[in-house]
């Protein structure tokens, strides 16, 4: 059985404004540099399950849904304080519930986008019920101990996943030895500096432009005075 052929955006180095507009300019850097700033991931096929495609967009799948997930649960707490003030458990059950949900996503290593989505929405409810018991504890100093705990579950988080976790894909890739070879950053910095480029050669041209006017309209004004003179 034939290997699955990679789809890789980081071997062609070419770039393409449809128009040079700041909103054009903008959405182009930014499908450029999605996959730093927003995708997490290099946004080959090798990494397919782990980001979203919105629009040509790409998402980290695990931050969409963990953000997405606790956004909606803090929403549904201050609409709902009344109801978590009275049924205080289910905030303590559902913390419970996203730190399972880490723990198995960390030993499972599902590969499917979905089941990442799921763990990751987990760990997300998860921290918006520990944010909600912060909001509820009864005195300051309570409050200030949960608080105190967020760096060392965030670190703990960090350590479960792996530092080199965004890239694990790239290292065993048959693409580091194509021609070029694949290097997302690489390419990134390439695609980047020749935007900037077409924009710095689009300004240039504008500024020639005007100055051709400039000049023109200096070179009619001189010929309309001589002609003046003339008549008079």
């Amino acid at each position: 059985m034939e290997d699955e052929k990679i789809e890789s955006p980081y071997l062609d180095e070419e770039v393409h404004l449809s128009k040079y507009t700041p909103l054009h300019v903008v959405w182009a850097m930014a499908k450029i540099t999605a996959w730093q700033n927003f995708a997490h991931h290099p946004t080959c096929s090798k990494y397919k399950n782990h980001y979203f495609d919105i629009w040509g967009l790409k998402l980290c799948v695990g931050c969409t849904s963990l953000y997405s997930a606790l956004i909606i649960f803090l929403i549904a707490f201050f609409n709902a304080k009344a109801f978590f003030t009275t049924n205080v458990i289910i905030l303590p059950i559902v913390y419970l519930f996203g730190l399972v949900a880490l723990v198995l996503h960390s030993l499972i290593h599902p590969s499917n986008k979905w089941f990442k989505s799921l763990f990751r929405s987990s760990l997300g409810l998860g921290m918006g019920a520990y944010i909600s018991i912060i909001v509820l504890g009864p005195t300051w100093w309570i409050r200030l101990i949960l608080i105190s705990f967020i760096p060392f579950e965030i670190a703990l988080f960090f350590a479960i996943r792996g530092k080199r976790a965004n890239l694990e894909l790239c290292e065993e890739c048959p693409l580091h030895l194509a021609d070029p070879p694949c290097d997302p950053m690489k390419n990134t910095e390439i695609k980047t500096k020749k935007i900037n480029q077409l924009i710095d050669s689009q300004i240039e041209g504008l500024k020639r432009s005007r100055m051709a006017k400039k000049q023109e309209t200096s070179y009619d004004n001189v010929t309309n005075s001589g002609q003046q003179e003339n008549d008079e």
